[in-house]
Parts: structure tokens; C-alpha cells; sequence
């Protein structure tokens, strides 16, 4: 049947029947989906994770997620949401709820995806049917990389991770009018800090966990000195509450009998707080450009690369210096090649050839980078002078393809900066 006479209705159906279809395929490997439910907006699967400790009949089941499909015949297309599917009752957006767009046949397919987050912070909302709805135009959805999947694997991360946030945020409270139970998952962190992005100062789910960690025995602490502060209130016998008032004076009393309530010194740690923004800052700026997925795997590609390299030129001595010259487009990290070179460090740096305590040169000299041009940049360092235990030695070319080099995240941050620049 030609495409131009296909009746609209038929074509709503066909078009529908497709995106279901991408859909499930696109979350049966990482979720359960449940019965698809009736809507007349727009085809709704019902989704958990496949978390196997917990039931739907238990007094705290898992969340289920909402997976709304939506397909895009051209970037003249719209398509409307509810407004209640994406803003809760306090105004908030429902971590729970997502959109997959789907376009184009076969070959030229693609799928974008939405939260109910960006849908509330990008669009806009407008009457349809009676009914306030989000309007998406395919105009915004279609012709933006932002929101299109490059990479499965960590898209569905992201749902995971939204849906464990929904479970922390709506099923659990910490703070009430009266102290609460110190009870918590630490675990819990919001998704975009989740991306695995390297920094200059640690893992920032590791850490924060460790902070929380910290915050929730003070809680235990303090909770303890309320809890006598509450038996003080209650209590009808004077000589009974002293015997509170002294429990407490023995955890909050210094040795002068000066009342105090100690903080632990790891509670705040400014590197900590710096590194945060700088990694929301860079996630929200890749993800707008549509390079988050492309950056995230940058890194896997440089350490197969450059480990490849080093295992076919082993033993690389301790004063020799492995450049690497990185030719790249600025526009999208687009590898455009990767060659070496080694070089006696007295060659390389012109220094004598008499070795001092630290080999040829300063141990604060082993690497660093060197800008070529726009694009272009030699990274360079000295590979072979890494202290290596005698369980790696037994396997030498193992042990350069799973460490993790300070090389991949430098190389990755001197992309960064020329993106930005």
C-alpha cells in the first residue's frame, strides 16, 4: 500500500504497534513487565526491577516504574502527557515515570528517552482534551541529541537507578516533627551522580556513602540523648529524671562540665563538595551536547587501546617514555587515531645519562601533557616505572589491562576542556 494513501487511523495503529514492540524489547532483559495497562494517551508498561528479596505484598514492595511509548512519525509530529503522570502531589516529578520516543523504520530507527524530570524542566504545559498536558513536539525531542539512547546498557542503568531513588525518596522519611528511627539506606544517591565519570578525588557514590554512613551514627548518637530528653519530659519522678540528666551530662559534658554535643570531623570534606558540582556540572553539559553516553565509554576504548600497546612491547623499562599522541574531533570524541612512541627518558628530556636517586629524572616529572593543536595532544609518561606486587608480576600483561592508569582520566579530562573551550 502506498505510504501517502494510508488511511490516518491505520497508520496511528501501525505506528503504535511499532514503538510497543522496540519498547519491550528494549526493557525485557533488565525489568519485569507487568500487564501493560489501558491508556488513551500513549501505550503504559508497568515495570519492576528484578529484585528477587522482595514482593509486591510486602509491607514495603519495590517500586514499580511507568514506561510510557511514544512514536514520532517526523519532527513534525506531537505528542501530549498527562501533567499528573509527571508531577506528584507536592509538585515534585515523579521519579517512577519515563517516556521512550521512538522514529524512524528499520535502518534508520532511533529511540530517545525522558524523564519525568527533564519533561517537567523543558517543556511546557498546555490544555488538551480539557486535560493540562506536557506538550512534546518532535522538534524538540527529534532534532536534539540530548535526549537520544547511544547506549542502552546505561540508559537502563538509569532506570534502575531512578526507580531505587523512588523506593529512598517516597517510602522512607528522615526528618518528621520529632526525631526519627536512624534507620536508612546509604546506598541511596541521585542518578546523575551515579554516571561513571572519573574526578581527581574519588568515587563520589563510594564516598557518599562513607558520608552518610558517618551522619547516621551521630544520628544514633543524638537520637540516644533525645530519647533521655523525651524520658525527662515524660517522667513524674524528680529523682528519676536526674538519673537521665546524668546519663546525659556524661556524653555531652567536657571535663570542665561544659555542656556540648560533638560533631565528627568527617561529616564535611570541602574536596568533596567541590568535586559534586564539578560532576554535575559535566554530566548536565555532556548530556545536553549528547555526548554522555559517548564519554562514559571514551574511557574503556583509551584503556583497551593503550593496554593493547604496552602487552605487545613488554618489558618497557623504568627510564623509557611512552608517548601517546591523540588525534580527536572536538565536536563529538571521535577517535581519529592513536599512535606511540618510545623514547629513552635521557632523549627524551635531554637530561645526562647518570641516574640519581629517582632514575634519570624527578619523580614529579614521570608524565603530563603536551597540546599539538587544536584536536591533537601528546600524553606522555613513563609506564614502566609503576610499583607492581609479585602476584601481578606472575602475569604482567594482566596487570596493564585492569589497572585503572591516572593516563585514561587525563587523557579524558584534556578532551573535556578543548569541548568546552
Amino acid at each position: 500500500m502506498d505510504d501517502n494513501k494510508t488511511p490516518t487511523w491505520l497508520k496511528i495503529m501501525q505506528n503504535g504497534a511499532i514503538g510497543e514492540a522496540r519498547a519491550r524489547a528494549f526493557l525485557i532483559d533488565r525489568f519485569w513487565i507487568l500487564e501493560r495497562s489501558v491508556d488513551v494517551d500513549g501505550a503504559d508498561f508497568i515495570i519492576q526491577r528484578k529484585v528477587t528479596r522482595q514482593n509486591l505484598l510486602d509491607r514495603n514492595p519495590p517500586r514499580l516504574g511507568v514506561v510510557q511509548v511514544k512514536f514520532f512519525e517526523s519532527n513534525k509530529t506531537t505528542q501530549y502527557i498527562p501533567k499528573v503522570y509527571i508531577i506528584d502531589d507536592e509538585g515534585k516529578s515523579r521519579d517512577e515515570f519515563f517516556v521512550l520516543c521512538h522514529t524512524g523504520n528499520e535502518d534508520n530507527l532511533k529511540t530517545f528517552f525522558l524523564t519525568a524530570k527533564e519533561i517537567l524542566e523543558n517543556f511546557e504545559i498546555t490544555i488538551k482534551d480539557g486535560i493540562e498536558k506536557f506538550r512534546l513536539s518532535g522538534y524538540s525531542i527529534l532534532d536534539r541529541s540530548r535526549y537520544v539512547i547511544s547506549s542502552n546498557k546505561n540508559t537502563l542503568d538509569r532506570i534502575e537507578n531512578h526507580l531505587k531513588l523512588a523506593d529512598f525518596t517516597k517510602n522512607r522519611k528522615f526528618i518528621s516533627w520529632k526525631l526519627p528511627s536512624t534507620k536508612g539506606d546509604t546506598d541511596a544517591i541521585k542518578t546523575e551522580f551515579k554516571e561513571p565519570l572519573d574526578n581527581w578525588w574519588g568515587e563520589i557514590p563510594k564516598e557518599f556513602k562513607t558520608l552518610k554512613e558517618s551522619a547516621h551514627s551521630t544520628m544514633v548518637y543524638i537520637e540516644d540523648i533525645y530519647n533521655n530528653l523525651k524520658n525527662i519530659t515524660e517522667e513524674i519522678d524528680p529523682i528519676k529524671a536526674f538519673e537521665y540528666i546524668h546519663e546525659i551530662k556524661s556524653e555531652c559534658c567536657d571535663a570542665y562540665g561544659k555542656w556540648k554535643i560533638t560533631i565528627p570531623d568527617d561529616l564535611y570534606n570541602e574536596n568533596f563538595e567541590t568535586v559534586c558540582h564539578q560532576h554535575l556540572e559535566k554530566v548536565n553539559y555532556l548530556k545536553e551536547k549528547g555526548l554522555l553516553d559517548k564519554f562514559i565509554g571514551l574511557k574503556e576504548f583509551l584503556k583497551k587501546n593503550i593496554s593493547d600497546y604496552i602487552c605487545k612491547n613488554l618489558p618497557i623499562g623504568p627510564n623509557t617514555v611512552l608517548s601517546i599522541f591523540i588525534d580527536f574531533s572536538i565536536k563529538d570524541f571521535t577517535i581519529n587515531s592513536i599512535t606511540y612512541k618510545l623514547t629513552e627518558a635521557s632523549d627524551y628530556w635531554g637530561v645526562p645519562n647518570i641516574l640519581n636517586q629517582f632514575g634519570y629524572i624527578d619523580t614529579d616529572k614521570y608524565n603530563g601533557i603536551k597540546d599539538i593543536s587544536t584536536g591533537k595532544f601528546e600524553y606522555y609518561w613513563l609506564a614502566g616505572r609503576i610499583w607492581i606486587d609479585k602476584i601481578a608480576k606472575s602475569d604482567i600483561a594482566n596487570f596493564y589491562k585492569t589497572e585503572d592508569f591516572r593516563v585514561y582520566y587525563e587523557c579524558m579530562e584534556k578532551m573535556y576542556e578543548e569541548l568546552i573551550e
